[in-house]
């Protein structure tokens, strides 16, 4: 890519990359990412299963996914689930341009979903103990509201992203990251005040890798809160040089936690 194009190409990136539910699609082939060595979504299988045989009056138990973006892993959870092993299963979805996507996407396996948003001090919209089994991938948590809704036995399932995933985005382009406080030793402490039961915790390093710097700014529009008030011209000494350097790579950040509530 010649210099003086690449400026154009990278404002037309940023400015075509729309999330709409949680999808990165649009980097297929263009974006590597190393897996943790856990496998969160054979344990919320799993634990799926189980919710369906826990009902209190002989049905099936209750379970919610917590921040279900475009109710893409329920989607996938649920093909691989026969109905008669599903417990009674509800969607939250804290941001709003998401909630009709997911809506019409979990429409389709008769999954309701939600308003909710830990972020902004809502209650989780169920009774108190009324729930067997909380799923949550890389959404906000209250432990306290988590706690009061999962029944006596009841589990919960966490995987996140650490607040300092990313990091080198900041150290290239500024700024801070906005969730600092979001890692194990925090969750864990949170969860065992909340009167939970913690079972595993435990957290990983790995790498993403871009194709080019295109991606990198494509995925920056995708997910603008990784460096807020990211612009190309504000950056393009650093984008250039980026350029010459492909691929590019960053480290990722995860944990996950299990917790139950003693019976």
């Amino acid at each position: 890519m010649a210099a003086e194009d690449l400026l154009p190409r990278l404002h037309r990136a940023y400015t075509q990359a729309e999330m709409r539910g949680w999808d990165f699609s649009m980097l297929d082939g263009r974006l590597q990412a190393e897996d943790p060595p856990w496998d969160f979504e054979g344990d919320c299988l799993a634990a799926l299963r189980r919710a369906g045989r826990a009902g209190r009056s002989g049905g099936p138990g209750r379970a919610a996914d917590l921040g279900t973006g475009g109710g893409e892993r329920v989607l996938r959870l649920l093909a691989d689930l026969p109905a008669g092993e599903r417990p009674e299963l509800t969607a939250t979805e804290g941001w709003a341009p998401n909630l009709p996507v997911a809506a019409e996407n979990l429409a389709t396996v008769g999954v309701p979903v939600v308003a909710y948003d830990a972020e902004q001090g809502d209650r989780l919209p169920f009774s108190s103990a009324s729930l067997d089994l909380i799923m949550c991938r890389h959404e906000a948590v209250d432990f306290t509201e988590v706690a009061r809704v999962l029944a006596p036995g009841g589990v919960f399932l966490d995987q996140q992203v650490d607040g300092r995933d990313a990091q080198e985005l900041r150290d290239w382009f500024g700024g801070e990251p906005q969730y600092p406080h979001v890692r194990v030793d925090v969750d864990r402490q949170a969860a065992i005040d909340a009167g939970l039961v913690v079972d595993v915790a435990e957290e990983w390093s790995g790498v993403m890798e871009f194709a080019d710097v295109e991606a990198l700014v494509t995925y920056l529009g995708l997910v603008p809160w990784d460096v807020a008030d990211f612009r190309v011209d504000d950056h393009a000494d650093q984008l250039h040089h980026l350029a010459a350097r492909v691929p590019i790579r960053v480290t990722q950040r995860r944990f996950r936690l299990s917790a139950h509530q003693p019976a």
